[in-house]
């Protein structure tokens, strides 16, 4: 099993509460949308990304299946846990039929995992000038394998085949305008377990980010259980559609007013800051373009605003439907209304149609 590898149009996100689907039909360059879905589950059954109750999981999973009627049974699988690292790096300029060997035996130098605790794959992103002439540029990816053993036990137990496995935040790339792979983007998706950060230039992944600063956290701040907060995010943007005519229906709209800003908001400002600082001192540019958010969070209202404000940076909420055809023809959930949900899960089915 490997990260990079193409197989499938189906893609699957395992999240703190709920589970979510999305399949496509096509070709990469124009896919149609053919299905989509959600399931809630037990909160303690997915923990800050690491599945704890393969049973509840896999149950969950055969009702979504049921309910969505997806035919295929293969699926691109994201994860995202603490347990998931990613590393850009330049490598001596090697024959490719010899490189993942060499990778392997210096994946101590990458990674604080020793190699037999890790499932691990890279891909070739460019060459660039180095030292002793030419380098490759490599993304190297990742994970815990007794955190994501626990995934695709869950998959599996399922009747499911989990034919690719893709870091989540890679995922939210292939639902980017190709104009904006070519600028400097920070990728925050705030899911209900946790947070991703992924800051992107000229379409190459620099640096990766995985924080525990989610929608369960804020439900802590607020002392509030997830499920009450997420209702009233449901409640609210339910009301806020029906206010919208339907040339007014656009992704994110009907966000939910839950509390003013706080200190919740305040760290995630001063984390995204933190990492445009960190790149920006790194590689010596002097701006970010933008920050694009995704995921439930991206939905709470006036948190874009309150954002710009505070990091004087754009932000905007993704649009995973994008680059989608047909997307208004899915039963069962309205994506225009709560695409930044879905933005990973339709990113992860992007993974499956490429060849």
């Amino acid at each position: 099993m490997q990260f990079l590898k193409s197989s499938g149009a189906v893609g699957l996100e395992l999240d703190t509460g709920i589970i979510r689907v999305v399949g496509l039909s096509g070709v990469k360059h124009a896919p149609s949308l053919v299905a989509a879905g959600e399931i809630t589950i037990p909160e303690d059954a997915v923990s800050e990304g690491v599945v704890d109750d393969v049973d509840a999981v896999a149950r969950a999973l055969e009702e979504l299946w049921a309910k969505t009627r997806i035919g295929s049974r293969e699926v691109t699988l994201g994860i995202s846990n603490q347990g998931v690292l990613m590393r850009l790096a330049n490598f001596p300029k090697i024959p490719y039929n010899k490189l993942a060997q060499a990778l392997r035996f210096q994946a101590g130098e990458y990674f604080p995992i020793p190699l037999e605790e890790m499932v691990f794959d890279h891909a070739v992103m460019g060459e660039v000038d180095g030292d002793n002439g030419l380098q490759l540029q490599i993304l190297l990816v990742a994970a815990r394998r007794d955190l994501l053993d626990k995934s695709l036990q869950a998959v599996q137990k399922a009747a499911l085949v989990p034919r690719v496995v893709d870091a989540a935040s890679l995922a939210l790339l292939r639902t980017l305008p190709a104009e904006r792979l070519e600028s400097s983007v920070l990728l925050v998706d705030i899911s209900n377990g946790l947070t991703t950060l992924l800051l992107v230039a000229g379409g190459i992944p620099r640096f990766a980010r995985v924080i525990p600063h989610s929608l369960k956290s804020y439900a802590r701040e607020l002392d509030r259980p997830l499920e009450e907060l997420l209702q009233a995010v449901r409640q609210a943007a339910a009301a806020a559609q029906e206010d919208l005519s339907p040339s007014e229906h656009t992704p994110g709209a009907g966000h939910a007013a839950v509390e003013p800003p706080g200190a919740w908001e305040l760290t995630l400002a001063n984390e995204i800051r933190s990492s445009i600082s960190y790149y920006m001192t790194q590689t010596g540019e002097v701006a970010v373009d933008a920050v694009i958010i995704s995921g439930r969070g991206a939905r709470l209202a006036g948190l874009t605003g309150y954002l710009q404000a505070e990091i004087d940076v754009p932000v905007e909420i993704i649009d995973p439907l994008v680059n989608i055809k047909d997307s208004a023809r899915v039963k069962g959930v309205d994506l225009r209304r709560k695409g930044p949900d879905f933005a990973v899960t339709t990113g992860l089915a992007l993974r499956g149609l490429e060849e």
